[in-house]
This record gives C-alpha cells, sequence and structure tokens, in this order.
C-alpha cells in the first residue's frame, strides 16, 4: 500500500535552518520545533539494521524488463483512470488497480487484460461512500479490503474467482487515518480516534469490524494540534506470512515491525536518509517545513505476495529541474527478522511479484506501467 504525498515542488526553495518563515501576509513567524523530534524516532544502533545505499547499483532497469502500460490519455471509459492511488497483487497473475477518480477497483492480468471490475460510489453493498484510497489484500489474495478516503471506514470483498470480487462487509473505524492493511483475519488501521476512545494509534479489528486492540502511544508533543496530525501521518504494510505489520512514522528514516500482538519486533533505519520535517511556530501553529534539494521522502512501503517488504524513497530536487524517470532507493527486508538488503536504484515501484515490478503514473495521464523482465533476464 501507498500513500500519497504533497507535491514536492511548493516546499523547495527555503532554508531548513531558517529561524523565521514567513506566512501568506508577510508576517514572520519564528520556529520553535522541527518535526519529528529525536525522541520520536525509535534509535537503532545495531549495524545489522541500518542499510545502506550503494550508488552502483541499480533494480529493475529498462534493458532488462519490457514495459506494458495500462491506461491511456483519452479513449474509451474503461481505458482511462480518473486517479489512481493504489494497486495491490493476489500473488496469482491478477492485479488490483484503485481508481479514486471513478470510485472503482478494476482488475488485470499480468498482460494488462481488463477482466473485471467493482465497487463504485454509492451507499449499496461493496460501493463506496466515500472516495477509496487504499486498497490491499489478505488470505493469499482470496480477500480485498479498501480503506476510504480520511480512514474512517473500510469495505471488504470476497474473491469468488480469478476476477470476481464480492461485498462482504462495510464497516467504520471512527478514525482519521492515513494507512491500512489486512492479515490473518485482522484488519489494521494507523490512525487517531477523535473522541479519544481507543488509545493508541495503530489499530487492530476483526473483519466483521469488531475493535480488537490498540497500540502504540501517540506521537509526543506539548502542542496537541502537532501530537494529533503527527500521530497519523506515515506509511504502513502488513506481511500476512510472517504476523508482522510494518509502519513508518511520519516518514522518518525508521520503519519498525510489530508482531500481532503490538510487541515490536524490529527497527530497521536508513542510513542515507535525510528526512523532511514539519515546523512548529511560537504562536503554537505548524505547517510544512520547506524542503531542500538533496533531502528525502519516504514514497513507498509495501509487500510481495511472499511476506517480504520493500521501502523506497526519492530524493528532493532543484525546483523546474528536468527529473527525467521517477527513480528511487529501493531495499528488501525479511519482514520475520527485519534483516535487509539494498536493491538498487529503481523506478518508484508500488508493487513487485514473481519478477514483475508494478509502478504508478499520474502524470502526464494516470497509468499503470507492468515491468515484465525479458526472457533470460531474471
Amino acid at each position: 500500500m501507498k500513500a500519497t504525498l504533497w507535491p514536492v515542488w511548493l516546499f523547495v526553495g527555503l532554508s531548513l535552518s531558517s529561524p523565521a518563515l514567513a506566512n501568506a501576509h508577510g508576517i514572520q513567524r519564528r520556529i520553535v520545533e522541527l518535526h519529528p523530534t529525536p525522541e520520536n524516532i525509535p534509535e537503532v544502533t545495531d549495524p545489522r539494521y541500518i542499510l545502506h545505499e550503494d550508488p552502483e547499483s541499480t533494480f529493475m532497469d529498462e534493458a532488462g524488463y519490457d514495459k506494458i502500460t495500462i491506461g491511456v490519455a483519452d479513449g474509451e471509459y474503461h481505458e482511462m483512470f480518473g486517479e489512481i492511488t493504489d494497486l495491490a497483487l493476489t500473488g496469482d497473475g491478477t492485479v488490483l488497480v484503485l481508481d479514486y477518480g471513478s470510485s472503482e477497483v478494476r482488475v488485470f492480468d499480468y498482460g494488462g487484460a481488463l477482466l473485471a471490475s467493482f465497487g463504485g460510489h454509492g451507499e449499496g453493498p461493496g460501493e463506496f461512500r466515500e472516495r477509496p484510497y487504499q486498497i490491499s489484500v489478505a488470505d493469499q489474495g482470496k480477500s480485498a479490503f479498501v480503506l476510504e478516503q480520511y480512514g474512517r471506514s473500510v469495505v471488504a470483498f470476497d474473491r469468488q474467482n480469478d476476477s470476481t470480487f464480492t461485498p462482504k462487509k462495510h464497516f467504520r473505524t471512527g478514525l482519521l487515518a492515513y494507512g491500512g492493511c489486512a492479515m490473518n483475519g485482522n484488519y489494521w488501521v494507523y490512525g487517531i480516534d477523535p473522541e479519544y476512545e481507543y488509545e493508541g494509534v495503530l489499530h487492530k479489528f476483526t473483519y466483521d469490524g469488531e475493535h480488537v486492540a490498540s497500540f502504540l502511544e501517540y506521537y509526543q508533543s506539548p502542542n496537541e494540534a502537532m501530537s494529533l496530525n503527527m500521530s497519523r501521518m506515515g506509511l504502513m504494510a502488513c506481511s500476512e506470512t510472517n504476523g508482522i505489520v510494518v509502519l513508518n512514522r511520519v516518514w522518518a528514516p525508521v520503519v519498525t515491525g510489530y508482531r500481532e500482538n503490538g510487541e515490536v519486533a524490529w527497527h530497521v533505519k536508513f542510513a542515507d536518509f535525510d528526512p523532511t520535517y514539519f515546523a512548529e511556530y511560537e504562536d503554537g501553529d505548524w505547517g510544512f517545513n520547506p524542503l531542500k534539494p538533496g533531502q528525502r521522502r519516504l514514497e513507498t512501503i509495501f509487500t510481495d505476495p511472499a511476506g517480504d517488504l520493500y521501502v523506497q524513497y526519492v530524493t528532493i530536487q532543484e525546483r523546474g529541474a528536468d527529473r527525467g524517470p521517477n527513480y528511487g532507493p529501493l531495499f528488501k527486508i525479511d519482514a520475520r527478522t527485519g534483516l535487509g538488503t539494498y536493491l538498487g536504484s529503481a523506478p518508484s515501484v508500488e508493487g513487485i511479484d514473481s519478477g514483475y515490478g508494478f509502478s504508478i503514473a499520474n502524470d502526464p495521464f494516470p497509468q499503470v506501467v507492468i515491468h515484465k523482465p525479458k526472457a533470460g533476464t531474471n
């Protein structure tokens, strides 16, 4: 799964170390704190869990892969997307593409052929009351779960055959959330409870929507607004095979694996990751601290059908620079042990299965690119 990040160009151009910034009215506001603060980032000292980049290494380069593109700029309805926010792989040659723009899920094979679609905006069974935002699969691809915008509700589907998904359950979480994923009979959500009914920010529900438990304390800050907002920002994924929920909080350079009882299994740190920050001002307000070229932002966290974890981040570039293809460092981590390796610089990746890679782009038009390994290269 992946969460959508804010446009990078909005924040490039001002110094990270600037003690004061002007708001829209030209009034200077002094920064009193940059977040995430060190005490909110897990400390990792064991070198086995500190991962480094290799600038000479590449992964999934064009020489070894053919590209299959799903989506066109202009064509029939079923050929176009409104806005793609996520995809999920069932592990048997089927990819589910979540179209936020049309509020539906489209089912394709790895050759790019459309097999079916389901969902749609509405109040009926299997329809989305709010825009669908993220999708995950569980039970060896036999169940699919769609998190609606803001994380307030989840729509569950059962898979009947290769391409048919029927509605199973629609339940509300009562949360403001940024991410969710399913595994082993439970749906996990990372977010805050506006009513403070649940303690913690990592929540466990049954497939029927019954709240089981909540783990992980809120982000620590004397500024309540900052604590609440930072407590739902980040990315997460589930490794069903290993029974591990993986969470990155506030896009810091650390990911953490949690067991199904909420215990920490491991922390992994990315040594070459210079994080982006949020600024807290002396008047108690907060906002995005302008980014600097060279800083990093987390792009994706996902697991493959075998349960292995992948993490990718990208580098902030100068505004107006010729960016070309969006490449970034890609790491593979054993979700059970937390031990990982650097795969190389790769195009933006949202999923990997059986040697295939899957990317999402919404510019110049919404599309999914399937990177198919050429014969003899994998």
